[in-house]
């Protein structure tokens, strides 16, 4: 019978055999689920036979988002998603739901969802990539000791890129800005600068874009981001109580 066990850190290298860590879609589950730090993250395999885990769910703080942890499944079967967020979700504690677009109904059968979009996986082609030189662009620290790039503008941040995760190969890039930011060239600047000081430590950045963000999607074209066809759901996702809990006394 299957059954969802939680994996101790020292076995998470368990699941290496599930991922290609070489595939841009397979760099974000692969991070999370063999190398984000274990302080910070718990994950659950989903066993149809002892020892052989045949997908997972990390759940992982990160500085992406304080308050809530982002959840990012790998399965490949609906029975196994149910499961999985069954056992790792708490009850009235929401989570950043991130899973393939085309597992949506799947998940909806056991959260509910809210603030959905789609987002859509670009990948740096190197021969494409524009570095750009903007004096106002400069690097600073962050918390989390990943590389950040700011236009800033007295004390106000125009516009601002980082890095979400950084793996052995991938690591993810985001970019913040005011709104005029975009229109006089900021933003691209940041992205361009961040994707710069990846591929000098030798890794390939990733840019996940909102499918309905052209603006952004054309920015991050000109610095040579380009689509790979993935596509995924990011929403928060809180854990639908079991049939006839509701409205229970306390």
């Amino acid at each position: 019978m299957a059954e969802v066990l939680r994996i101790a850190p020292a076995d998470r290298y368990r699941l290496a055999p599930l991922l290609d860590p070489r595939l841009p879609q397979d760099a974000m589950v692969a991070y999370y689920g063999l190398q984000h730090p274990a302080d910070r993250v718990v994950v659950y395999g989903y066993y149809h036979v002892a020892h052989a885990p045949s997908g997972f769910l990390a759940v992982a703080q990160t500085g992406y988002d304080l308050f809530r942890p982002i959840a990012v499944p790998f399965v490949g079967s609906q029975a196994a998603l149910r499961a999985l967020l069954t056992v790792s979700l708490q009850p009235g504690r929401p989570v950043m739901l991130h899973l393939p677009a085309e597992q949506r109904a799947w998940a909806e059968e056991t959260v509910d969802l809210s603030d959905p979009r789609i987002v859509e996986l670009h990948r740096l082609d190197t021969k494409a990539f524009r570095p750009e030189i903007n004096v106002l662009v400069v690097p600073v620290p962050s918390p989390t000791g990943l590389p950040r790039f700011e236009v800033r503008s007295g004390e106000t941040v125009r516009a601002s890129a980082g890095v979400n995760w950084k793996g052995d190969l991938f690591a993810e890039v985001y970019v913040e800005s005011q709104p005029e930011a975009a229109s006089q060239g900021h933003r691209r600047s940041a992205l361009a600068a961040i994707a710069g000081q990846l591929l000098s430590e030798g890794r390939l950045p990733l840019y996940q874009v909102g499918e309905a963000d052209v603006a952004s999607q054309a920015e991050a074209h000109w610095v040579g981001f380009r689509r790979t066809g993935d596509r995924s759901l990011l929403a928060q996702a809180l854990l639908r109580p079991p049939a006839g809990t509701a409205g229970e006394s306390r």
